[in-house]
């Protein structure tokens, strides 16, 4: 999960909004990571999601359902939300769970 993190950051660094949405190749780069992301989270065994509530594992898992399944009732304002706020907040998370994990 970490590392589709970072390739979506990658994949954004230094754009904005508009940028971002008018990116094709990018866009459709970041939407196809976040379902993988949203898929690798509902591999997450539940001891690990019960040790770590803070992470919000439901709504990532949910966000793959939403657009594999309902592409289009995703706008563009919270698609890059996502990306510019909640993946960095994640990846940090995920960073921290792991560095506990394997102390």
């Amino acid at each position: 999960m970490l590392e589709v993190c970072e390739k979506v950051m990658r994949y954004t660094e230094g754009l904005d909004f508009d940028t971002f949405v008018r990116n094709e190749l990018v866009y459709d780069a970041v939407l196809r990571n976040l379902e993988v992301l949203g898929e690798a989270a509902k591999k997450v065994p539940d001891p690990v999601r019960a040790r770590y509530p803070s992470v919000e594992w439901r709504a990532i898992a949910g966000l793959r359902d939403v657009l594999a399944h309902a592409y289009f009732a995703l706008d563009d304002a919270t698609l890059w939300d996502i990306v510019a706020h909640k993946v960095p907040a994640l990846a940090e998370a995920l960073r921290q769970i792991l560095e506990e994990e394997n102390a």
